[in-house]
Parts: structure tokens; C-alpha cells; sequence
């Protein structure tokens, strides 16, 4: 063997060995991410109930779930006693001046609700909408006392090819999370198992300006703005984090800081604006989320687990977040949980939990901050 290929084998073999070394560096953390083989225990959900699981307008999950697919979504609020009101969509009907039953698709992903001081009595509602003709963000306005929320207008672009939340930054503008770069079933599949930072944040702005905002983040999830507006959150599921974001005037954001989890992988997050602190809901073992998904229709025995945790921003946001436990579900009370938001009136305070594969949702009793535990 001469000299050249020695020199070559050794280079090969040297790659391999990279190559090697990479492969089984993404593969133990992707075991890790998804909680393969974890069997988590239930923890603070002895105040939790169940509701709704009798309620016709509850159960738009489940009827995805089992393929009906000419259903729509419903928009229900619900009060502090529990008490339901769905509230009608409508629009103009410009040629009689009257409002009619809204005649676009309405399939729901994340949405939020915009609410500021010029006009107290009204909010704006925005939702991805996942209509066959594409997706996109229906806006819509509602006035408070009213039982209907009135379209305004869908917002569509090639930048929001896979949108997955938003979060209105005014009346009518907003960040929208594109949570992965393919939008074919088979690569979506590839990009989220090997953890791809190839999703984006998009901004649309007045007069219609749209932007990349934030590129280069691993399935970019939920997504939840601070009070004060001067930050954004984004739930990177495939990393998987909680990102914070500092907007800038031409609407893109700067990365100042992120918490990274170990053993939980964050879905949505929602911000509590009387204290600034944010609910994140995530899920422990992925794995048996998936083969939820896909048995559940003949019947499953997969118990996927999820969890709440809760962030209170450090003084320094660079260093992220002090990290808090609110509850562990073991798949008792939901089917992983997707959803948690804080519900405050009066001195009613609980969480509301939610799953996009169940027919009810969770209701549990909040508890202060200082009587969870540190994760």
C-alpha cells in the first residue's frame, strides 16, 4: 500500500469515525427529547377535574380525530362558573348591509385575543385557520356583550406556508410561528424526528408588510408577547426551549435569552400579565404521543404524559428563566396536554388545560408561585 493510500484510508476512516459520533450524538439526544421508555407519575393534579366530555360544542378535536372532516370549529367562552356561550361567525354582506354566517373554512390552530385601551369594549380575535385553499390568519372583531365575533379579514402569504400559532402585537398585526420548512407529510415527519432548525417566526405589519422575523429555530410552536409588548416568547418544541425575543422597530426580533429543558418538550405557552410569569405545557414522553395519534381510532393503550412548568423571567433575560413544576399528568386527566392558560376573576384563579386529541378539556385549581417545585 503506497503512501497516498494510506493517507486515504486513514482520512475515510477518520470521517466515518465523525460521521459515526455525529449520528449517535443526534440519535441519544432525540431518545432524550422524545422520552422514549419514560412512564411519568402524576404530580399536583388532586385539585384537577375534568369537563365538557357530554358538551356537543367541545368536541371539535375529536372529531378530527375520527376524520370528520367536513366539521368545523366552534368558538366557546366560558366563564369562571363554567357557564357556555358559543359565539356566532359572522360577516358584511356588503350589498344588504347585513351580517351573515361567516362562508369561509374555519379549521383552528393557535389563535389570540388583542385587547387595548382606545376601545375597552372590543376585541380582536386572530386564528390560524387551516383552510384546503391554505392556511392562513382570520381576524376577527368582537364586541364585548355581543354573542358573535364579525370577520374582518384572512391574512395570506408564501411566507406563512405552515403556520401553527400567532399572537396579535395590535388590531391588526401580528408574529405568526411556521413551525417547519417542508410542507409534504413524509418530510415534515424527517425534519421534526432529527430535530431541524429550519422553522421561522413571521411578522405582518400595517399596510400589509411581511417579514421573516426570526429564522432558524427548531420546530417553532407556540408563541405569547409580555404585557408590556416588549418581548416575545416561542416554544421550540425539536430543541427543545422557550426563546425570548426583543422586537424590533422593523418588526424582526433579537434573540436575548432561552431556557433549554431536559426530558420535556414544550407545545404552547401563555403569559400571565399580572406577574409576567409563563405557563408552558409540553409533553414528557413524544413516543407514546405518536402512537396515540395513530391507534387511537381502534383503540390504544398509549398513555402519553405531559407536563406544566412555569417560567419567571431573571432579572438578567440572557440567563433565561427560574424554572418551576405546576403539575405532571401521567395521560389520566387528558391525552397530553397542548394548552394551559391562567383564568383569574375575582378570587376564582385556576388553570384551564386543553389537548388537540381530546373531547374535553382539564380544569385545575392554581396554586402561588412558591409552592411549586424547582425543576
Amino acid at each position: 500500500m503506497t503512501t497516498f493510500q494510506q493517507k486515504s484510508v486513514f482520512v475515510n476512516a477518520a470521517l466515518a469515525l465523525i460521521a459515526l459520533t455525529y449520528i449517535y450524538r443526534v440519535f441519544t439526544s432525540r431518545v432524550e427529547v422524545f422520552g422514549v421508555g419514560t412512564h411519568p407519575s402524576s404530580v399536583n393534579t388532586t385539585s384537577c377535574y375534568k369537563f365538557g366530555e357530554n358538551i356537543s360544542e367541545l368536541q371539535g378535536c375529536d372529531k378530527h380525530v375520527h376524520s370528520r372532516f367536513e366539521a368545523e370549529d366552534n368558538v366557546i367562552v366560558m366563564d369562571e362558573n363554567n357557564n357556555l356561550q358559543v359565539l356566532r361567525l359572522v360577516e358584511l354582506d356588503c350589498s344588504s348591509n347585513t351580517l351573515v354566517p361567516f362562508t369561509q373554512e374555519f379549521r383552528v390552530h393557535g389563535f389570540d385575543i388583542y385587547w387595548d385601551s382606545i376601545d375597552p369594549t372590543e376585541l380582536t380575535f386572530m386564528f390560524v385557520n387551516h383552510q384546503r385553499t391554505g392556511a392562513g390568519i382570520s381576524i376577527f372583531r368582537h364586541r364585548i356583550g355581543t354573542k358573535f365575533l364579525q370577520f374582518v379579514k384572512t391574512v395570506k402569504s408564501p411566507l406563512l406556508y405552515a403556520p401553527n400559532d400567532v399572537v396579535a402585537t395590535s388590531r391588526s398585526t401580528f408574529y405568526a410561528t411556521n413551525d417547519m420548512r417542508s410542507t409534504s407529510r413524509v418530510m415534515r415527519k424527517i425534519e421534526m424526528l432529527l430535530g431541524m432548525p429550519w422553522g421561522h417566526v413571521v411578522y405582518y405589519g400595517h399596510e400589509g408588510m411581511v417579514i421573516k422575523a426570526a429564522a432558524g429555530i427548531s420546530y417553532p410552536n407556540g408563541i405569547a408577547r409580555s404585557a408590556d409588548g416588549n418581548t416575545i416568547f416561542v416554544a421550540a418544541s425539536s430543541e427543545p426551549s422557550v426563546n425570548m425575543y426583543r422586537p424590533r422597530l422593523d418588526g424582526s426580533l433579537e434573540l436575548v435569552g432561552k431556557t433549554v429543558f431536559r426530558n420535556f418538550v414544550p407545545d404552547n405557552v401563555s403569559v400571565d400579565t399580572a406577574t409576567g410569569q409563563v405557563l408552558v405545557s409540553g409533553f414528557l414522553n413524544t413516543f407514546e404521543l405518536f402512537r396515540y395519534n395513530h391507534e387511537v381510532l381502534g383503540g390504544t393503550s398509549a398513555r402519553p404524559a405531559s407536563a406544566i412548568r412555569r417560567l419567571r423571567p431573571l432579572p438578567y433575560p440572557r440567563r433565561g428563566f427560574a424554572v418551576e413544576n405546576v403539575l405532571v399528568d401521567d395521560g389520566t386527566l387528558l391525552p397530553t396536554t397542548t394548552m394551559a392558560t391562567l383564568q383569574t376573576k375575582g378570587r376564582v384563579q385556576r388553570i384551564l388545560l386543553g389537548s388537540v386529541m381530546a373531547d374535553h378539556i382539564a380544569i385545575c385549581r392554581a396554586r402561588p408561585y412558591s409552592q411549586y417545585s424547582q425543576s
